[in-house]
């Protein structure tokens, strides 16, 4: 590999992995595969590594937790040793398109059941039943050269990837000025950097005893940019007639969304906007959805802790289960510019509180504004928290407003959050493990 003078967010694209980290990377009709060769023998090969879109940043880090051996007679320590496993954790933040992201980090994105799906929030499936987590994984191509279309030698590649990483924090902001972005926190266990993209072991390791995965490999796809174009690893499949991964219109790269702008979102806040105490918030679709005297949303930002506990025995060094903290809390904030005030008093939420569905709702953008919706966020069953109110010499008076919500089970369609994406984000199959 070429001696480099810097690494540069042009020469690096961030996959996700298939649902489970420790299982197959590779599947033929349905049937999942060690090994890219032993699969292509048996036809066409895809690979359930996806690339995320639209990614502005990705740090990730590790710590090694160590606990010092002293004994009398001896001033400095005699050891240091690990008796917990390292935290290794990634954060990531991207501008929100269609949902694609959401689906590929396991949300469930068709708008009808919870978006903490069990493919998050116990990071397994019908199809995947070992609770792994997924793998995660940064390209590095040459300097000076684009991650997407690049076709430099393996040699001058890398790739670092995290092992049975699971999401324990998301949240979306949206602002006046800037387009809606979300934050992903993932918590993983092993960290491992690779030279090459294809036939690499995987970087999970097995989480009782924390030794490798052994015979189980991957391959990344080539970079795309995901604006619609037909390019080569599109649709992640690699012929076996072939000697590279090969794309369609009907692949992977179809989204039609390059990022969602501020000028296109619209609310619904409660029915008739009454989530609000004393103020009236907007309750309906563009161009209805501010009636005259409602207060005029400024931003808003919905954070979903899904924080997780690892239950340890003696004999395991990794623990044998890492299961979700549960109640799991949701919280809202709408910052706005005040209008009009409605009567309200505070002595009524200590006995009659409401219960709102809070609605934000991200459209393709047209010249109308009422586009077809790319993105909606509901979240269920929130109650109001409290309002702060700010009012100075050269700025508007304005109102903060916090909202809480809590996830329900399963069947529970009343509670939680529920996201809705659209166009490709509702066909993607990355359950190849």
């Amino acid at each position: 590999m070429a001696n480099r003078a810097r690494v540069i967010y042009q020469s690096e694209a961030l996959y996700a992995g298939t649902v489970d980290a420790t299982g197959h990377h590779y599947t033929v009709n349905g049937t999942g595969y060690a090994t890219q060769s032993a699969a292509a023998a048996a036809g066409d090969v895809k690979t359930g590594i996806m690339q995320l879109r639209r990614v502005q940043s990705a740090n990730y880090s590790f710590s090694v937790n160590r606990q010092d051996v002293n004994q009398f007679g001896q001033l400095a320590r005699i050891d240091s040793v690990s008796i917990e496993p390292p935290t290794v954790t990634l954060d990531m933040s991207y501008y929100l398109t269609n949902g694609v992201n959401e689906r590929l980090l396991g949300f469930n994105v068709d708008g009808d059941s919870s978006a903490l799906s069990d493919e998050l929030l116990l990071g397994k499936t019908d199809a995947a039943d070992s609770p792994g987590g997924k793998n995660f994984f940064i390209l590095t191509t040459p300097e000076s050269s684009d991650a997407v279309g690049n076709t430099d030698a393996e040699s001058e590649k890398s790739v670092i990837a995290l092992g049975n990483g699971f999401v324990s924090n998301y949240s979306i902001e949206a602002a006046v000025g800037g387009m809606p972005s979300a934050s992903v926190t993932i918590d993983g266990l092993n960290l491992r950097s690779y030279t090459g993209t294809a036939n690499l072991s995987i970087p999970a390791i097995d989480t009782k005893y924390g030794t490798p995965i052994e015979g189980v490999e991957f391959s990344l796809p080539p970079a795309i940019s995901g604006k619609g174009e037909a390019t080569v690893g599109a649709d992640n499949i690699w012929g076996s007639s072939d000697d590279g991964w090969q794309g369609n219109d009907e692949g992977f790269g179809v989204e039609g969304v390059s990022c969602l702008r501020p000028g296109d979102i619209s609310m619904s806040l409660g029915t008739q906007g009454r989530a609000g105490l004393f103020e009236n918030l907007p309750h309906s679709d563009p161009h209805q959805d501010y009636d005259a005297g409602s207060a005029h949303i400024q931003s808003f930002s919905i954070d979903v802790p899904v924080s997780r506990s690892t239950i340890q025995r003696l004999g395991n060094p990794y623990g044998y289960a890492r299961v979700t903290d549960f109640p799991v809390n949701i919280s809202v904030s709408v910052s706005a510019i005040l209008s009009d005030l409605k009567e309200g008093n505070v002595t009524d939420l200590l006995f009659n509180q409401e219960a709102h569905d809070l609605v934000f709702t991200m459209r393709e953008s047209t010249q109308s504004g009422n586009g077809n919706i790319a993105m909606q966020y509901t979240i269920k069953g929130a109650r109001l928290e409290g309002e702060s109110f700010s009012s100075s010499i050269g700025d508007n008076k304005s109102v903060d407003l916090t909202f809480t919500a809590q996830v329900g089970g399963p069947q529970d369609t009343q509670n939680g959050i529920f996201i809705s994406g659209s166009r490709n984000a509702l066909t993607i199959d990355n359950l190849f493990a």
